[in-house]
């Protein structure tokens, strides 16, 4: 466990020394979802939306498009960031360093993952604490749900983050990749529009996306928005999925290994 944390925090550093490595670049991290988020705030404020699926007023709206902003942003952030780390270290001649390497391969896409979503969330995160403070949907006697949200997020998007990085082995060109995942996951999972609102195949998707489960789960425990499975289901269903991207994981993991063993080459096309 120890030499497998080790190589998490080396990937983590590797991280923060190759792309984070001024303070404009996390100032650029911090303004483009503060603007996505009020451009969609401004979009649904002149409509009425009283007591629409638990919405009641302006504030309420806030406190409901900043959860499910700063769980996006952290989700989003793990598909850029595998995106842009396999195709630099493709175009760089590093990325053999997956598989030359004696340290644990599911560590290194774990680290990969948590290195990108502590240096491009952070800032956000502490915003949408403030907007959260700021709508009172925080209060003393919830306060000590913050740490437990947080890490609900962190462990969920870093299996999801370690998962991409594990697809993005294969492939020279995985732009299109990240518009299957991404575009999606923004629609089903309910970061603009509350989950009960679509019709039943639409639900059935975003049961595939984790971050479904966890929008629902901080929004139940912070008393935004009721759950209509209960939140024994929405962290069962949370369970299930994060044991199933791991699985998938290490299979692919272990498949790109036997290619590159077999074939000398690292991508299938």
């Amino acid at each position: 466990m120890k030499k497998f944390l080790i190589v998490m925090k080396a990937e983590i550093t590797k991280q923060q020394q190759h792309d984070y490595h001024s303070a404009y670049v996390y100032f650029s991290l911090l303004i483009w979802p503060i603007l996505g988020f009020f451009e969609v705030y401004y979009a649904y404020k002149p409509f009425e939306l009283t007591d629409y699926m638990g919405i009641e007023d302006g504030k309420t709206l806030l406190a409901f498009l900043g959860t499910g902003f700063m769980a996006y942003t952290c989700f989003w952030s793990m598909v850029q960031n595998a995106w842009s780390m396999a195709n630099q270290e493709r175009r760089g001649g590093t990325l053999e360093i997956a598989f030359l390497t004696p340290a644990s391969r599911l560590a290194m896409s774990y680290g990969r993952a948590l290195g990108a979503l502590i240096q491009e969330v952070w800032m956000f995160v502490c915003f949408c604490g403030f907007l959260l403070m700021y709508t009172k949907t925080i209060r003393w006697d919830n306060l000590f749900l913050l740490p437990a949200v947080l890490l609900l997020l962190i462990i969920s998007s870093t299996v999801w983050g370690g998962m991409l990085n594990a697809v993005f082995l294969f492939s020279r060109d995985a732009s299109i990749v990240m518009d299957v995942f991404d575009m999606p996951m923004t629609l089903f999972s309910g970061t603009r529009v509350p989950v009960d609102s679509f019709p039943c195949w639409a639900r059935i998707v975003s049961m595939v996306f984790p971050l479904t489960y966890c929008i629902n789960i901080i929004r139940f425990a912070l008393n935004i928005q009721k759950s209509s499975r209960g939140w024994r289901a929405e962290i069962l269903g949370l369970l299930i999925c994060l044991g199933v991207m791991t699985a998938v994981t290490v299979f692919l993991i272990g498949r790109a290994e036997r290619h590159n063993r077999e074939t000398g080459e690292l991508q299938f096309y």
